[in-house]
């Protein structure tokens, strides 16, 4: 219930009286408003709309860059925060249901080198399609945000699942940054991140992001990528892996696998796909060099395999280690291939090579070399085989 029913239907009107008042002005703008930012506008309609407060409709609307953009309808109302507070009259807002622009074409909104009869404060779009290469990136609802001389400062977009996304233009280019909390890729099931910043560019042919940011599994992971959109979509770039919890990671490949550990890497990836959408559940292919730092391999006899008198299965047992570096290569639900060296075990050396399918199964050798006690040498190959969560060393 209203205490004051009478003041409030007389404030009522008042708002009513602004905004019917405001329209010619809007009319004016929509008329008169031939450039904005220096630029030409057309639009092939016009007329008065509610939405839900009165106000002016453009029709077919296009912003004359050098590459256009398009909206299909623009509905212009006051900015009643400027027109109150600071009596800037020529301070509009705007709803548009969908905007269609190259990159290039974005990025000019960041700068005026022209007149602006009225000047935007703030768009609200329902859709955004930007065209880059052979694709249309399709975002959805956002704001665009303007500042005080009339030009675009920020666009953001909320993507669901908290992914947060800003598009800003610096320098006549569009910058992008992506940010969000918790994330997991289909293509790198290995990874899950507590929390993503990433920042870079959106060109006529793609996508760049140059400084990635991301923390997971205890550690941090840095790099950049390129999606090409030329032609389909071709995934590019590389990764870095700073002490990640390799037990944590290989997990989510091999469950109850034996490794232990802390994991550094330097990963080249790539993928490609027919479309944009294809492309995010493209198997991922990567390669590159690893550490992994204070760890361990349990169920790993080799020990006992290089004290082996005879042939066979050689008991399990657990082997640490400071360090041991290696190589990696592999494909999403395909066999990867890795190698080992460096592990050094008191008067044990070791080192490997082997491959491992998605379910876990191993094939490959294993080098040992074991200082005696008189000071001789004693080196063997053994032979690995089993699954990632219960290894088997045999003497052969």
């Amino acid at each position: 219930m209203t205490l004051f029913p009478r003041r409030a239907q007389q404030l009522r009107r008042l708002a009513a009286v602004l905004a019917l008042s405001a329209l010619p002005l809007v009319a004016n703008a929509a008329t008169e408003s031939f450039f904005w930012l220096g630029l030409p506008v057309t639009f092939k309609a016009k007329e008065y709309a509610f939405k839900p407060w009165p106000a002016y409709e453009l029709r077919q609307l296009q912003v004359q860059t050098t590459q256009p953009i398009d909206m299909k309808h623009v509905w212009l109302t006051p900015d009643w925060s400027s027109w109150m507070t600071e009596f800037k009259t020529n301070r509009m807002r705007a709803e548009v249901d969908e905007i269609v622009a190259k990159p290039a074409a974005l990025a000019r909104l960041g700068t005026s080198d022209g007149p602006s009869s009225r000047k935007i404060t703030r768009v609200n779009f329902a859709r955004l399609k930007l065209q880059v290469g052979a694709t249309t990136l399709e975002f959805p609802a956002g704001t665009m945000n303007f500042g005080g001389d009339g030009t675009l400062t920020e666009v953001r977009i909320a993507l669901g699942d908290k992914i947060e996304v800003s598009l800003k233009p610096t320098a006549g280019k569009l910058g992008v940054t992506v940010q969000t909390e918790r994330l997991t890729l289909p293509a790198l099931p290995a990874l899950a991140f507590t929390s993503v910043v990433a920042q870079g560019e959106i060109d006529e042919q793609g996508i760049t992001l140059d400084k990635i940011g991301a923390n997971g599994d205890g550690g941090a992971v840095g790099g950049s990528l390129r999606v090409d959109l030329s032609e389909g979509a071709v995934l590019s770039g590389n990764l870095t892996f700073n002490s990640l919890r390799v037990k944590e990671v290989l997990d989510r490949l091999y469950p109850r696998h034996v490794v232990e550990g802390f994991l550094n890497a330097d990963l080249t990836i790539k993928s490609s796909a027919a479309s944009i959408v294809e492309l995010k559940a493209a198997p991922i292919q990567v390669e590159g060099t690893y550490t992994l730092k204070a760890g361990s391999i349990d169920r790993f006899g080799l020990f006992e395999g290089m004290r082996k008198s005879g042939r066979g299965v050689v008991g399990g047992g657990l082997v640490r280690f400071e360090a041991i570096t290696g190589k990696f290569a592999g494909a999403t639900g395909a066999i990867a291939t890795a190698s080992f060296g460096g592990l050094d075990n008191g008067g044990l050396k070791g080192q490997g090579s082997f491959t491992v399918k998605p379910d876990g199964q191993l094939a490959g050798s294993v080098g040992g070399t074991l200082r005696l006690p008189g000071g001789q040498t004693e080196a063997r190959n053994l032979q690995l085989t089993g699954k990632a969560s219960a290894p088997i060393l045999s003497v052969r």
